[in-house]
């Protein structure tokens, strides 16, 4: 069982999310969002992918804990190709949301996850990132037999970042309509998730945008990258 972790209380390191219609509109103007509507949509990017090719979670939570600010956990069942982008989907949900990319992707964190991995001397330079994104999508590349060199890694963080980021553009509504749930209730359980989202349509829109990233995501079919 994986949990997500989201903007952590003593460091303020963040995610995010919102009201925006059409995700192509936040490509043309960026936006700027109060923290708490970044954070739900940061783990409703996380959650509504996973449950297309992942694993639907058990919960999705903006409750403060002391730890973190935002929280999405669920079984990691899927293949590495899987879930690189379930990893991934809450940095891309915000640059839907924000017309930009979040700073965090490209920040430290994924610095000092590539340079651990490149070289175990810089192991603790890594220390207490192995519950954030940028760390998990690193080692996800890694299983996948790619280079340990920076732009090998940083390439294919690249690479699944955007198939994880267009493939929440296509169901970019439902996105929205569990931020919102969280903003209002500020935990679900898979149920929850589900009533949030009614009966939209994760699994088509998301299979298609994988088949043309040439990732085959439909249960029980073989990855190719």
């Amino acid at each position: 069982m994986l949990i997500h972790l989201t903007d952590r209380d003593e460091r303020g390191v963040g995610a995010y999310p919102s009201l925006v219609a059409d995700p192509a509109a936040t490509t043309r103007k960026r936006r700027s969002f109060p923290k708490l509507i970044r954070i739900a949509h940061h783990e409703a990017g996380h959650a509504v992918l996973s449950a297309a090719i992942n694993d639907a979670p058990d919960l999705v939570s903006i409750r403060p804990n002391g730890v973190s600010r935002g929280r999405t956990r669920y079984r990691m069942e899927g293949r590495p190709e899987r879930r690189v982008q379930v990893h991934l989907a809450g940095f891309a949900a915000e640059e839907l949301l924000k017309g930009k990319r979040s700073s965090q992707l490209a920040g430290p964190e994924l610095g000092f996850s590539v340079l651990a991995a490149i070289d175990p001397r810089h192991a603790s330079l890594a220390a207490g990132l192995e519950g954030y994104d940028q760390y998990l999508a690193v080692q996800e590349v890694l299983t996948m037999g790619c280079a340990r060199t920076s732009d090998a890694i940083r390439a294919d963080v690249e690479r699944f970042y955007i198939a994880a980021r267009d493939s929440l553009a296509a169901v970019w509504p439902t996105v929205q309509a569990l931020a919102k749930a969280l903003l209002q209730h500020e935990e679900l359980d898979r149920k929850g998730m589900f009533a949030a989202i009614g009966r939209s349509d994760i699994y088509g829109p998301v299979f298609a945008v994988q088949e043309a990233h040439g990732l085959r995501a439909r249960p029980g079919s073989t990855a190719t990258v």
